[in-house]
């Protein structure tokens, strides 16, 4: 819940509200990366938290609670493998330091991948005891939940469907097992109920795909990626939580990679003195590499959502390791390998602590963000500010904005990615609402967060979940702005204009007054400030969060009126520029 969200969790809130609220009913689901569309359970997944509680904070909830059910299952799964300590040590390992965070940062679907391959494992595990047609059926459906989470757990269902085969022999196997599959195959097949022809001119041809995308660089992507989630995804992670500080990260990270040394060595001191473990290892070992492999070849490049699929042998293995130094028989090697294993939780907890309160910034390498390749593994960084305003106040602000016709600033950067969504749930209708632009003979509010207030010397009308409101707006530009118009099929983000250009905006306001520019769309609409003149001298701004900034005119005491002029470069409907009177309108 203290996450910002991103564009796909905005998307299933949309629909799943569509759906609580009984006004569409999807036969699609997500896409993935153009190519497919996966059925629409999700959605109804969602619209049951939705239905019960109106609630972006109870929906996001659900989903965080989805997630780390991985961790009870993990520790079944290992109590049935071998003892509660083998199961508690193989719950910690799958909080893999830096990956294990990505849930949290994408709270969709993607959040449940983990999950799904270890239901995939109990299902797999009940048909390995006795193949029964309602094994079977369990069995479908936890294949049918992997390929929802993500189509990259494909080659688990596939493994885990020759094992049961040869596990059991016989054609009533076979025939169960083709039943399982039909399961599967059927939750995929409602998108293709409703195939309109827009959506197959949006989707990317199969054979483009195939002769652009597939095994892109293999071998050299496959050991990078491998090293990536071993240290590197932990190196990042520890960059991500320390800003502002390399050596304190760098040596956190040194300390992790002692960490998984250790942990290796007692893997493969587990191989020496135990087949059985060594039998364990050398299959998650070859599937890990195997599931490493698959992933790298579906993508020339390989995003973070697409990482989750290859942790649970990582996690294997590492747990593993660390359960043959608990059994040490020596109490004095037991403790070394116990205070490893502290070091070790601890290492993963950090990127969690530093995930569940405000991030002021977010450090990503200067070439490529870390959350977009995975595998990039460049030394440069960059610090980018954080405009951060978490999902569990959106509840507390959309209630007070059912009467607004037009948002500006923070407020319509933190309301529009959101389709208007939570207002719907919050105000009992789809509101008319226009975010930016100069409407006149219309409601216009803006909302900046506290500190932005305080640095703009001008008193909020109110205080609404972290958000200073202000009823007194004068809109400068654009003239039109955005529209919160219904959700399309394969939809992500609001449509924000593609097109860049000079913008000039010249207008005069009062000496005390403040202005506020914003971008509301960041991340699909650059905004360059090229210059801010106030009376003809440069102004720089008394606050700037990464996607608002204010100016106050500091040395225009002496003027009654002070002449602005902004000199820009983006996209302008996306962008909000408005002044704040430090004197209510007559």
């Amino acid at each position: 819940m203290n996450s910002a969200g991103v564009a796909d969790f905005w998307r299933d809130f949309y629909w799943a509200s569509s759906i609580a609220h009984g006004e569409r009913f999807p036969l699609a689901g997500p896409q993935i990366y153009q190519l497919i569309e996966l059925g629409p359970w999700w959605f109804y997944l969602l619209a049951l938290p939705v239905f019960l509680t109106g609630s972006v904070a109870w929906t996001m909830a659900l989903v965080q609670l989805l997630a780390a059910l991985k961790y009870v299952l993990a520790w079944r799964l290992g109590l049935r493998l071998l003892d509660p300590r083998f199961g508690f040590l193989l719950a910690v390992a799958f909080a893999i330091a830096g990956w294990s965070t990505a849930a949290l940062v994408f709270p969709s679907h993607i959040a449940l991948v983990e999950t799904c391959v270890l239901w995939l494992a109990f299902a797999t595990w009940r048909c390995a005891s006795r193949m029964s047609g309602s094994n079977a059926f369990w069995f479908g459906l936890a294949a049918a939940a992997c390929i929802h989470a993500h189509p990259t757990t494909i080659l688990y269902i596939v493994v885990a469907g020759c094992f049961l085969l040869l596990r059991h022999r016989s054609w009533a196997t076979f025939y169960r097992l083709t039943g399982a599959a039909l399961v599967a195959i059927a939750s995929l097949l409602p998108p293709w109920l409703d195939r309109g022809t827009e959506v197959v001119a949006a989707l990317k041809p199969i054979a483009a795909y195939l002769g652009a995308d597939i095994a892109v660089d293999p071998l050299h992507r496959i050991v990078l990626l491998a090293a990536q989630l071993v240290v590197g995804g932990a190196r990042w992670g520890f960059l991500v939580i320390d800003a502002g500080n390399d050596g304190a990260a760098h040596a956190a990270w040194l300390a992790w990679c002692v960490c998984i040394a250790i942990a290796a060595c007692g893997l493969a001191w587990a191989m020496r003195t135990s087949s059985r473990m060594r039998r364990w290892a050398c299959l998650a070992f070859a599937f890990w590499v195997a599931q490493v492999a698959f992933v790298v070849l579906l993508r020339p490049i390989t995003p973070v959502w697409m990482v989750p699929s290859c942790l649970p042998p990582l996690a294997f293995l590492v747990a593993i390791g660390w359960w043959q130094w608990f059994a040490a028989r020596r109490r004095i090697v037991a403790a070394i390998g116990a205070s490893a294993w502290a070091a070790y939780t601890a290492l993963c907890l950090a990127p969690f602590s530093f995930l569940l309160q405000r991030g002021p910034e977010f450090r990503m390498p200067a070439s490529v963000n870390p959350w977009h390749d995975a595998i990039d593994a460049g030394n440069r960084t960059v610090s980018v500010r954080l405009a951060f305003y978490p999902v569990r106040r959106i509840d507390r602000v959309a209630a007070v904005l059912c009467d607004v016709d037009v948002l500006h600033g923070r407020l319509a950067a933190v309301i529009e990615p959101t389709f208007a969504a939570p207002l719907r749930n919050a105000c009992g209708r789809w509101p008319v609402l226009r975010f930016g632009g100069t409407r006149p003979g219309t409601r216009h509010v803006a909302g900046i967060f506290p500190a932005a207030s305080l640095a703009s010397r001008i008193a909020p009308a109110r205080v609404v979940a972290g958000m200073a409101l202000y009823d007194d707006v004068r809109p400068i530009a654009p003239a039109q702005g955005g529209i919160a118009a219904p959700l399309r099929r394969l939809q992500i983000t609001p449509d924000g204009g593609a097109e860049e250009a000079a913008l000039d905006y010249g207008f005069d306001a009062r000496n005390d007054d403040a202005i506020v520019l914003t971008n509301r769309l960041s991340m699909s609409a650059p905004l360059q400030v090229e210059a801010v003149t106030a009376n003809g001298k440069a102004a720089a701004p008394a606050y700037d969060d990464g996607g608002s900034m204010v100016y106050a005119c500091d040395g225009c005491d002496g003027a009654q009126s002070v002449h602005w002029l902004f000199r820009l470069r983006g996209i302008e409907r996306n962008l909000d520029l408005v002044v704040l009177p430090a004197h209510a309108s007559p």
